[in-house]
């Protein structure tokens, strides 16, 4: 009982001090000018979230210009960014989206702790959420106008209530809160939701569904088939909500995303990179479809069969090249740390390498300490690599009790093979992230108690 309350006690201390370098670090961010940032995705965001809640077809705002019948992203982040701008001014409502983001951060940590709980005890759960409260990139994340903080809150949830309630085993579970039902469907609305948010887990809770196969293998059929019917069907109930609000008012057919095709095709293009260039590479002399009646820069909405048509072309041009090229984006996408760029533009990594292909001297060394932002990038190169090599460490050591890990390691195993065929970038594998710091942390744990086990075993 004692070491319940510390345990608790400490928990709280470590979210505390993660809301409040959270809410530091996002009080020194500018807030207006995030606004009028054209071409950047906060911008985009808080533009199309806008004109979301305007009732025009198309319009601009801020020199930004948004086309509500012809949304590409999942709603739920445009929504989130747009609904604040009704009632509250620029400023206010940068800070009153970062406020929400550095709590749902913190909740995030919180949620860390109770996976973390199940899969290694109450100690495997303090070490990851201290990680994930004291990570720099997850510091950063939450001052950013961009889905990734929602995203990941909606995935923890929706693992978290699946692993402590549903699968048997967990030695967590709390007595008369929740059915296994009830968590069941909460956790395919958290799915839902991040599904809403980020369109890329669109199909993981289809590998959960097999998961709830192979735990009830020896049960019932019928019970089996009532679970997986009725987590799968509130699950796509909430992403079909998209596909039924544009049909009704848009008289358009969308799956939680258009996007599928084009990100497959930047995945496989050399060249891409801002819109206009991507433009001008598809186009290629084609006429674009630009929605009827628009007067103004309302951007290009290209057809299907044009990405499938180039998509073709580049894989028939150079199919071995392109495996190459597939398998170095995903490479430089997990080992480079998101969120590194924000604190300056000279890159620690290309600097060091320069270094160790050149000369080696001191005098350049003392150079890449002086690049600005040196020691947070430092910080958070480490934090991002040693969460890689202790979470794959878990997740080796946890194989045994895979009723339980399998769900948090298949969703960063997911991810990953999603990416090998569309476009990878760090900030869209950054979700894996708690994934690893979740394992890092029964690692850690492990480790600890083989060496003192060790350290008994020699003095003794």
């Amino acid at each position: 009982m004692q070491a319940e309350a510390r345990y608790s006690t400490l928990l709280w201390i470590i979210l505390l001090l993660g809301l409040l370098l959270r809410l530091a670090f996002a009080a020194g961010q500018p807030t207006v000018e995030t606004f009028d940032r054209a071409g950047g995705d906060s911008g985009w965001f808080l533009a199309v979230g806008w004109g979301f809640f305007s009732g025009q077809e198309h319009g601009w705002i801020r020199d930004i210009p948004f086309t509500n019948a012809v949304i590409p992203t999942p709603p739920v982040y445009i929504i989130f960014a747009g609904i604040f701008q009704q009632f509250l001014p620029e400023h206010e409502t940068v800070v009153l989206i970062r406020l929400l983001q550095s709590l749902a951060s913190v909740a995030t940590a919180y949620l860390v702790f109770r996976i973390g709980a199940v899969l290694g005890g109450a100690r495997a759960g303090i070490a990851g959420a201290a990680l994930t409260a004291f990570h720099p990139a997850l510091i950063f994340e939450p001052a950013n106008i961009a889905s990734e903080t929602l995203y990941m809150f909606f995935l923890l949830c929706g693992l978290w209530l699946y692993v402590e309630y549903f699968v048997p085993g967990s030695s967590r579970r709390s007595v008369q809160t929740l059915s296994q039902r009830a968590a069941l469907a909460l956790a395919a609305i958290a799915f839902g939701l991040a599904t809403l948010t980020r369109a890329v887990a669109v199909l993981f809770p289809l590998g959960l569904a097999l998961h709830m196969l192979l735990l009830q293998r020896h049960r019932l059929l019928s019970d089996c088939r009532r679970h997986v019917t009725l987590f799968l069907i509130i699950y796509l109930a909430i992403v079909s909500l998209w596909t039924v609000y544009n049909l009704a008012l848009w008289d358009r057919f969308v799956f939680v995303s258009d996007r599928l095709l084009p990100a497959v095709w930047r995945g496989l293009e050399t060249d891409d990179g801002s819109p206009q260039q991507n433009d001008a590479l598809l186009l290629a002399g084609t006429e674009a479809d630009v929605p009827e009646g628009c007067v103004i820069d309302c951007r290009y909405h290209h057809p299907p069969q044009l990405y499938v048509e180039r998509i073709g072309q580049i894989i028939e041009a150079d199919p071995a090249g392109l495996l190459a090229l597939r398998a170095k984006e995903l490479a430089y996408s997990l080992l480079q740390p998101h969120g590194t760029t924000h604190l300056g533009n000279v890159s620690v990594r290309e600097a060091a390498l320069d270094w160790l292909g050149g000369s080696r001297s001191p005098s350049d060394l003392s150079l890449i300490l002086r690049i600005e932002g040196f020691a947070l990038k430092l910080l958070t190169w480490l934090f991002h690599l040693s969460g890689i090599g202790l979470g794959l460490l878990g997740m080796v050591l946890l194989r045994k009790r895979w009723p339980l890990s399998a769900p948090v390691m298949g969703f960063a195993i997911y991810t990953v093979l999603a990416h090998t065929v569309v476009l990878a970038l760090p900030r869209y594998l950054f979700a894996i992230e708690v994934i690893w710091l979740i394992f890092a942390g029964c690692a850690l744990v492990v480790m600890l108690d083989r060496w003192r086990r060790a350290d008994a075993a020699a003095t003794g």
